[in-house]
């Protein structure tokens, strides 16, 4: 056999190399050692490059791989006597390659596995097989770390969960003899940090059950079928273990919509999960509950939420001011206290604070109390020679601090330093770890406006008297309306001219209710991408739903819900339609508000303004002289203003503020500030107010457009 052209002679050299390294002389094995390499024959397509290596492979005589080293042994001893000089070299190329083939052979495998044995175990390409880890945690253990003692303000949902898991799981029999059904599944969604993780395995806990957890990215992997199998097993070790619970968390990580999902694996993933959960009823004396968590239940797969599998879901919503109370007393009840910590006190500051943020205020509050603890310590003097504390001297470098403050503490016979002679978290630790914390719902949206207040809105007595009775007495007092057998108006239309304080009067309705409060700005939810602007909408209102009591506040509702006509396009009549319909159902959801504010009411649907939707229309009018003091006092009330204070605020019913509305008197205070820092003074007196009345002009146009489209609107003031 003669060799043909060039890549037969690169071939043969990369071949040789190859084989004195160990790699069998085999087709295959030589091409996957090529495609390994940096080589540029890689770059060759697979046939051309297996055509030839078995030209090659014959020219050495080893075609195959299976040329005997026995053979060859004998044509080395015994050569023919007619042999060319050409066949003599072959057959002594033939030896010398047999020789490290023969020694790889003859050589030992690490843990005594012959080398035959090595090759096969490995993949389909030719790699080597994944290591198996040396331990694996066991799937089935009981938590410890957790008891229902934990939980606080979540009285309704442990209810709930008692009857769904306490009695199914340790007395299957009586459902049993009854024939009803063992609940398969409970969806726990809501807000993150509410709770959900932990009080799954504080029930699991208190049961002494085991429990085995499903964690997405755990169970996914990236070769077919791994991902199903480990969702088998998992379903698998809950009936050995039964009775047991299975938790999935996140399950919407797992267990996407299928028509939407645009990969194959989350599909089967998904057919598994239905496929196991209808095969967990077979003995209904060994029963297995699945529990799953997740903050988008929207975005589940709809046959895994249907009668059979997940049939029982609980909304685990952001707690409210007594629910925080609650929380705060159960997650302290091992922690020393001072007896003046207020909880009362901290639920009112903690508004939108979940479970989580609460946990973290507590454990910040107790490192605060050390770290002053310790600053006190190091502040100690020492009189054993060591480190000297001299009046007025401080510590040269971080060294000499941590010097000081190691040899402080290896002195265990001195007495604590003063005012710590209790070890107690303080009142003083919360608050001042408190502007630290941004709550968790405040990062999903939520905008808690807690330091608003009526006096921070100046007039506009009639309006604040509406939004009392609209949404303010409802959340306060709802039971007064049951006892007259009335609902609450559903929603409330704040309308006029600009900067008259709509936006601040929403604000203040959310704090005095102590309130949740979404701001939704109403262009922020339009989006270019079909159907994206209707899924916005409907997850505001899935926010306001898991956060009882809430007032949601449409900025600007004219850009969100325009007229339908034929002059507008489809994009905004879905979205008309969509808000629509959330409305509507608001008679059905107690617990949610809705205001919204806008300047042009004549080109908002007519559909959003009938009874049972934006029912109570209130006009926001231009502040009067009397109305315009009272605002310029509220924005003065922390200024430092000198002497002539009545002086200043009289100016606001002067010819000089005719026409101003609130925002054009906040611009007036602004502007005197800016004066008064230029003259090198940090007072406003009443020549800085003149001279930015000089410079501030009415920004409310045309009024008479609005006092005409207020005898439209039915006005009840």
């Amino acid at each position: 056999m003669r060799l043909q052209g060039a890549l037969d002679n690169d071939i043969l050299v990369a071949t040789r190399k190859f084989i004195e390294n160990g790699v069998p002389p085999d087709v295959d094995d030589l091409w996957i050692a090529i495609q390994r390499s940096n080589s540029s024959l890689k770059r060759k397509p697979k046939k051309v490059l297996q055509a030839s290596l078995e030209r090659v492979l014959e020219f050495l005589g080893v075609s195959g791989g299976q040329a005997s080293d026995s053979e060859a042994e004998l044509e080395k001893k015994n050569p023919p006597e007619d042999a060319s000089a050409q066949e003599v070299m072959n057959r002594s190329l033939r030896a010398n390659l047999s020789a490290p083939r023969e020694a790889a052979r003859s050589s030992p495998q690490p843990n005594g596995i012959s080398d035959e044995a090595s090759k096969k175990r490995r993949m389909a390409n030719g790699e080597p097989l994944p290591k198996r880890p040396k331990s694996e945690k066991p799937l089935a253990e009981t938590p410890s770390d957790v008891s229902l003692h934990d939980l606080g303000g979540m009285d309704e949902v442990v209810k709930q969960m008692k009857e769904l898991l306490i009695r199914p799981l340790l007395a299957p029999e009586e459902y049993a003899d009854l024939r009803v059904k063992i609940p398969k599944g409970i969806l726990l969604h809501g807000p993150p940090g509410c709770g959900k993780t932990m009080i799954s395995r504080a029930f699991a806990a208190t049961m002494g059950l085991p429990f085995i957890e499903i964690l997405g990215p755990s169970i996914v992997s990236g070769m077919s079928g791994e991902s199903e199998k480990g969702v088998r097993e998992r379903f698998e070790e809950a009936k050995r273990n039964a009775p047991c619970l299975l938790f999935l968390d996140e399950i919407d990580a797992i267990a996407p919509k299928r028509d939407s999902s645009q990969s194959q694996m989350e599909k089967r993933i998904v057919t598994q999960l239905l496929v196991s959960m209808d095969d967990l009823d077979r003995d209904p004396t060994k029963p297995v509950i699945v529990l799953a968590t997740t903050n988008r239940p929207d975005s589940i797969d709809p046959a895994l939420r249907r009668g059979g599998r997940f049939d029982t879901e609980i909304n685990i919503p952001v707690p409210n001011e007594r629910t925080r109370e609650h929380i705060l007393t159960a997650q302290t009840r091992a922690s020393p206290l001072s007896p003046e910590v207020d909880f009362k006190q901290l639920a009112k500051m903690t508004a939108g604070f979940v479970g989580s943020d609460l946990h973290d205020l507590v454990s910040k509050a107790g490192s605060w109390q050390l770290n002053k603890y310790f600053e006190a310590v190091e502040a100690q003097p020492l009189d054993n020679g060591l480190i000297m504390e001299v009046d007025g001297l401080q510590t040269c470098s971080e060294a000499d601090s941590a010097i000081r403050l190691v040899a402080r503490l290896r002195r265990k016979d001195m007495a604590r330093p003063e005012g710590f002679e209790d070890k107690r978290i303080t009142m003083a630790a919360f608050e001042a770890v408190f502007p630290n914390i941004t709550p968790s719902s405040k990062r999903e949206g939520f905008a808690t406006i807690p330091d608003v207040s009526w006096e921070d809105i100046g007039a506009l007595q009639s309006v604040r008297e509406e939004l009392q009775t609209a949404i303010v007495q409802p959340i306060k007092q709802p039971e007064l309306y049951a006892a007259v057998g009335i609902s609450a108006p559903t929603g409330v239309l704040l309308w006029g001219p600009p900067g008259c304080g709509k936006t601040l009067l929403a604000k203040a309705v959310a704090a005095e209710s102590k309130a949740n409060f979404i701001s939704i700005k109403g262009p922020e939810l339009l989006n270019k991408f079909v159907g994206e602007s209707e899924a916005a909408v409907r997850r505001v209102f899935s926010r306001a739903r898991s956060s009882v009591p809430c007032v949601i506040f449409f900025d600007e509702l004219d850009a969100l819900v325009p007229r339908r006509d034929d002059a507008g396009s489809e994009s905004s009549a879905r979205v008309v339609n969509t808000l629509l319909t959330e409305l509507d159902g608001l008679s059905e959801r107690q617990g949610i508000y809705v205001i919204a504010a806008t300047n042009r009411p004549e080109i908002i649907d007519e559909a959003m303004l009938r009874p049972g939707r934006l029912e109570t229309p209130l006009f926001v009018d231009l502040p009067g002289a009397d109305e315009r003091v009272e605002i310029l006092r509220a924005l003065l009330r922390t200024k430092p203003i000198g002497d002539d204070k009545e002086t200043i605020i009289s100016m606001a019913r002067t010819s000089a503020c005719d026409g101003f509305s609130g925002a054009d008197l906040g611009s007036l205070t602004r502007q005197a500030g800016h004066h008064a820092l230029s003259r090198r003074s940090m007072r406003l007196d009443y020549a800085d107010f003149q001279f930015a009345a000089t410079r501030i002009k009415g920004s409310v146009g045309e009024m008479a457009r609005y006092y005409k489209l207020k005898e439209r609107f039915a006005q009840r003031f």
